[in-house]
């Protein structure tokens, strides 16, 4: 048995729900792949914001709109210690905001704009850091590919753990067809939305150290609608927009996709998979149905359900098969009904704060997933009085407490 960690810390099935029952996208296929990342190694001047100390935001206002130019001065106007004004005042010319000139204090172009913004800008000069970007189209990744407790970037060791692992599902590496586009780096000082690709105010005089390529493990998704990549920051319950859409725009990938698996072949492997769990359930005589697009489902008596069965939250939930997958349904309403409950005491009993209209979503999608019509929210209240749900009673009647 494999002792790498696994990849993802959520199953697939996860995606799978979100994809059909959240985001419309009826998913026909899930892989699991390790996409390519450029780790790019940088050295250049870098403008950052930060939050003013709040003696540091007086003083430069002071000199920007107070007439005020000497440490006297300031200190006199503010009613502080002439000696903690001088200190702060050094602490401002360190960092470029304040400049003497002939006994008189101001603020260079730095402190203005600064002061305008109301942020404290700071350069560095011939920083070095590292920044992400995805090689297929060598777009930058968001922030969150910069959290190491959250995403797994993968490369040398960690990589042939990856590939070497028995675990399931298997993840398998996408390549880049060229190497690193360095004119990359210089389109990165016309981004606007620079706080989501964790990038800094300002980049100056920008030079790469170095290129390597690692791997970002996703999931992604495919449905005639289009398709879906997730990956680790959102645990499964949401789709990554930017890697979405370059997943979307690479032609060799999906044909790479389109290739991997024979429909046939994907087909005889759900039966297969299907049977055998049906075989181990005793329920020989149930057979799989394929639906009109092409994916299957196991439709399983409401006797199947219960203490002694299987739980009745894993209606209408997925169970892989390869890249393809079956759905498990009941047709008995009130077994469905019982299943909305459950979902709703899992995804809410124990949560300590959820809005109105978190809850609504949820009831909604849920409810969708189910073929139910979605209940109001007094009627699930009841529900769970009734059926000892204390949690979930909580939750609700709380909520039933604010204004919609």
């Amino acid at each position: 048995m494999s002792t790498a960690p696994r990849l993802m810390s959520f199953p697939p099935e996860r995606v799978l729900e979100d994809a059909a029952f959240g985001r419309g996208v009826a998913p026909t296929r899930l892989y699991a792949l390790l996409l390519p990342v450029w780790e790019v190694e940088i050295r250049a001047d870098i403008t950052e914001g930060e939050d003013f100390y709040l003696i540091d935001r007086f003083l430069e206002r002071g000199l920007r709109h107070g007439g005020l130019h000497t440490v006297d001065e300031l200190a006199e106007f503010f009613a502080l210690d002439r000696a903690l004004v001088a200190q702060a005042v050094r602490f401002l010319s360190a960092i470029g905001h304040v400049e003497e000139s002939s006994g008189r204090l101001s603020l260079t172009r730095l402190g203005h704009r600064s002061v305008d913004d109301d942020i404290r800008y700071v350069v560095t000069r011939q920083d070095r850091r590292k920044l992400y970007f995805e090689a297929l189209s060598c777009s930058p990744l968001t922030r969150v590919h910069y959290d190491e407790e959250v995403v797994t970037l993968l490369s040398g060791e960690s990589l042939g753990k990856a590939l070497r692992a028995d675990q399931y599902p298997r993840f398998t590496p996408t390549y880049a067809t060229s190497g690193f586009d360095r004119a990359a780096l210089h389109r990165l000082r016309d981004r606007a939305d620079r706080a989501r690709f964790n990038l800094p105010v300002a980049l100056e005089q920008v030079e790469s150290l170095g290129e390597e390529q690692v791997f970002l493990p996703v999931y992604l998704v495919r449905g005639h609608a289009g398709l879906l990549v997730y990956g680790q920051a959102e645990a499964g319950t949401a789709p990554d927009p930017e890697l979405s859409e370059v997943c979307r725009r690479t032609p060799e990938l999906i044909s790479a996709l389109d290739n991997e698996e024979a429909a046939d072949d994907a087909d005889e492997r759900v039966l297969r998979t299907a049977r055998k769990w049906l075989r181990e359930l005793g329920l020989d005589t149930v057979a799989p149905e394929r639906g009109d697009d092409g994916t299957w489902s196991v439709s399983l008596p409401a006797t199947v359900f219960g203490e002694k069965g299987l739980p009745v939250t894993r209606i209408g939930t997925y169970r892989m098969a390869g890249s393809r997958f079956f759905r498990l349904w009941c047709p008995d309403e009130t077994q469905r009904k019982h299943a909305l409950l459950r979902r709703l005491d899992q995804n809410l009993g124990a949560r300590r704060r959820v809005t109105r209209q978190e809850a609504g979503e949820l009831v909604a999608r849920l409810s969708r997933q189910l073929g139910l019509a979605a209940p109001t929210l007094s009627r699930l209240l009841g529900a769970a009085g009734k059926n000892g749900l204390t949690g979930l009673e909580a939750q609700l009647a709380r909520l039933e407490k604010e204004q919609p």
